[in-house]
């Protein structure tokens, strides 16, 4: 992640901020959002958003959530087809869950394995700024 939420001197300043991109209407942004706040809590502000023209359960992405985020996370083929350009501090990861009605189940529990791998690794990056800090 970028400067603004991580320095070597102090460790985290605050959580990542992270916006999940579908571009589908099933709600797996939605999904995404109530994994992330359950089990991220104080590692990751999150907020989920759906391409224009796609009906969903979540609010139409737009410009402040590219300002507002560090991570765009597209979550499906179409997200990432569709995704607007970002702000140069703003990454970008691509893990692509593409939607099977037949074992919705299985999807999401790739997808909380994600998140708590995500979740994880911001874990490590505040673990090692501390152990940076110890003389």
């Amino acid at each position: 992640m970028g400067d603004n939420i991580h320095n070597h001197s102090m460790g985290f300043r605050r959580p990542a901020r992270v916006v999940f991109l579908s571009g589908r209407p099933d709600g797996l942004a939605a999904e995404a959002l109530a994994l992330s706040q359950e089990m991220a809590a104080g590692w990751m502000e999150v907020r989920a958003a759906v391409l224009p023209g796609c009906a969903g359960p979540v609010a139409v992405l737009d410009g402040d959530d590219l300002v507002w985020g560090d991570l765009l996370v597209t979550l499906d083929a179409a997200a990432l087809a569709g995704m607007p350009q970002r702000r140069a501090g703003m990454q970008h990861r691509h893990y692509p869950f593409e939607p099977d009605e037949q074992d919705m189940a299985g999807v999401l529990a790739r997808l909380r394995e994600r998140i708590a791998g995500m979740t994880g690794g911001l874990r490590m990056l505040h673990k090692a700024a501390q152990v940076d800090e110890e003389p």
